[in-house]
C-alpha cells in the first residue's frame, strides 16, 4: 500500500475508498494481513483522478466506463495483456480536454483530513477553502454551511472502512481513523440538529452493513455489538441503536 500511495500520490483512505466502490481490482493475499498490489493498481488510481479532477466527473460515472475503457486492465491477472505504453497514450488523450476539477469533492477530501485530525468546531469554512485553493463563493455554490459539509464527509465513512478492510485491516485499525469523525457527529445529533441525528443513523445503519457484507459479523445483530465496543454505546444510543441489556444502554 505505501508504494501504491507513494507512486500514484494519492493517499491511503482514498485508494481504499476506490476499493471499497469497486473501482480497482482486488489485492493479492500474501499473507494473513498483508496484501499486493500492482502496476494496474497505480494506473487505475491514477487514471480516476485524472478523470475527476480534469474532466469532473463522478466516481458513479467512472465507475460505468472503467469495464468499456479498461476491459484488460480490470479483468486481467498481473502480467497479462496490460501494457504500460498504451495506459499512457490514453491517460494523455484523456489529459488533453481542458475541464476543471470537482470543488465539492475536493472539499469533502479537505475535510475528512481536517475533520478527522482536529474535531469539527477546530475547524473552519476559510481552512478548507485554503485547502482547496477556493473562495467562500465556491464553497457556498456547493454546500450550505460547515455542517452541511461535514455531513458530506461522514457519508464517505462506510465506504472507508470497507476498503480498509477490503485491504486486510481488522475492524480496530479500519475504524481508528474516524473515531474522532464519529464521536463528533453523535455531539452534533446529541445538540437537537435533526439532520446530524439522521446522518448518525444513516452512518451506523452504513458500518452495519459493511461488518455484515466483508464477513466480518455473521448477521447486524452482531455488526451492533462490535460498533457498540468500538465506538461506545453513547453513540450506538445517540443512534437510536441501543442494545437492551448493553451496559450504558436503556433496557
Amino acid at each position: 500500500m505505501s508504494e501504491l500511495v507513494e507512486r500514484s500520490g494519492t493517499p491511503a483512505a482514498t485508494v481504499r475508498y476506490y476499493l471499497a466502490e469497486g473501482l480497482l481490482p482486488a489485492p493479492t493475499r500474501a499473507q494473513a494481513n498483508r496484501y499486493l498490489y500492482d502496476e494496474r493498481h497505480v494506473e487505475i488510481v491514477r487514471f480516476v483522478r485524472l478523470l475527476r479532477e480534469r474532466r469532473g466527473l463522478s466516481l458513479e460515472e467512472i465507475r460505468r466506463l472503467l469495464p468499456d475503457l479498461l476491459p484488460d486492465l480490470l479483468d486481467a491477472p498481473s502480467g497479462g495483456v496490460f501494457r504500460p505504453e498504451m495506459f499512457s497514450q490514453l491517460i494523455a488523450g484523456f489529459a488533453g480536454h481542458p475541464a476543471g476539477p470537482s470543488v465539492a469533492e475536493q472539499a469533502i477530501d479537505a475535510g475528512l483530513t481536517a475533520f478527522s485530525a482536529r474535531g469539527f468546531a477546530e475547524v473552519s469554512i476559510d481552512d478548507i477553502c485554503r485547502a482547496v485553493k477556493i473562495a467562500k463563493g465556491s464553497f457556498y455554490r456547493h454546500f450550505a454551511s460547515k455542517e452541511d459539509l461535514f455531513i458530506a464527509v461522514t457519508r464517505r465513512v462506510p465506504a472507508l472502512v470497507a476498503g480498509s478492510l477490503i485491504a486486510g485491516g481488522g475492524l480496530d485499525v479500519a475504524i481508528a481513523p474516524h473515531v474522532t469523525t464519529v464521536l463528533e457527529l453523535a455531539s452534533l445529533a446529541s445538540r437537537d440538529r435533526p439532520s446530524c441525528r439522521a446522518a448518525l443513523d444513516t452512518l451506523l445503519s452504513g458500518l452495519e452493513s459493511v461488518l455484515v457484507d466483508s464477513g466480518t459479523v455473521a448477521d447486524l445483530g452482531a455488526a451492533e455489538q462490535m460498533l457498540g465496543d468500538q465506538l461506545g454505546w453513547v453513540v450506538m444510543t445517540l443512534g437510536g441503536r441501543s442494545t437492551p441489556g448493553h451496559p450504558g444502554c436503556a433496557s
